[in-house]
């Protein structure tokens, strides 16, 4: 096994990593690919297993899209390759200002660990407003162990709890701040767990925002598939629900974040139904 079958190896294994790191890290290997000589048919292949690998992030559908388009302009695959990086690394950091911008003086909870929620509180932070966060730990997993660590390092006042802590802490939250894997027909895909905050948010009346990209937009209903699968709870031979992967509902969302500003969760729905109609009639 090469080094460029062996990262791909592991960006298909990777459960921890959000949707915005993992599509930076498949374009960058994509085109290490085609400059080491592998052919188109090798290069949609390699970017459809990833796509596959984790059918909850929008951007690798993105991306897989745009490398079959590709497939019959070989001259031009790395140079739209970096461009689509370059694009979606613009719109990240517009959406980090955006957000950080908008981010109000507050106490607001976050689940596992988006890059871009980290860097909008930082940012905000960077910037004198005063923020508390509360990270779940988000098992299975446990990336917002890692995000409280990296807020902490940044300066960020931030309160670890246990999963199911969070509900006692909701109530006393002005906001609740999530990131994206995917905004589909149906709502937000995100990281287990997601759905039942959002409900107890929505039930204390605590605003639920999400903050992503255009790039998460993805024209399609949800999908069985999209739950992923988790690693193992614990190395016992018992049955175990391995779900990474949940779905909340438009209904349970107040709004959406991306490089354009903020807008209602009933916008968002409709300008993905309207794609999603003239994606179908292509």
């Amino acid at each position: 096994m090469n080094r460029c079958q062996r990262a791909l190896e592991r960006l298909c294994s990777d459960r921890k990593s959000g949707a915005f790191v993992l599509t930076k890290r498949a374009v960058r290997l994509l085109v290490r690919m085609a400059k080491g000589g592998e052919e188109l048919k090798g290069l949609v292949a390699a970017a459809e297993r990833i796509a596959k690998a984790h059918p909850a992030m929008a951007p690798l559908w993105h991306l897989a899209q745009k490398v079959r388009a590709l497939a019959g302009q070989p001259k031009a695959f790395i140079g739209e390759l970096n461009g689509f990086l370059a694009e979606m690394e613009r719109h990240g950091a517009k959406a980090v200002e955006q957000a950080a911008l908008w981010l109000p003086e507050s106490r607001l909870l976050t689940h596992s660990f988006s890059s871009l929620v980290f860097r909008a509180l930082r940012l905000a932070r960077e910037s004198g407003k005063r923020i508390e966060v509360v990270c779940t730990a988000s098992f299975p997993g446990g990336e917002g162990i890692t995000l409280a660590g990296e807020l902490s390092r940044v300066g960020v006042t931030v309160v670890l709890v246990a999963d199911l802590q969070a509900f006692e802490w909701l109530p006393r939250c002005d906001l609740v701040l999530f990131g994206a894997d995917a905004w589909c027909l149906d709502g937000l895909v995100h990281k287990v767990g997601t759905r039942t905050l959002a409900l107890a948010a929505h039930q204390s009346g605590v605003p639920v925002f999400s903050l992503g990209t255009s790039e998460k937009r993805l024209p399609m209903g949800w999908r069985e598939e999209m739950k992923g699968e988790a690693l193992p709870v614990a190395p016992l031979p018992l049955p175990q629900d391995r779900t990474l992967y949940d779905l909340t509902k438009w209904s349970l969302l107040t709004g959406v974040l991306d490089e354009e500003g903020v807008h209602s969760a009933e916008e968002v729905a409709g300008q993905l139904a309207e794609t999603a109609r003239a994606w179908h009639n292509l």
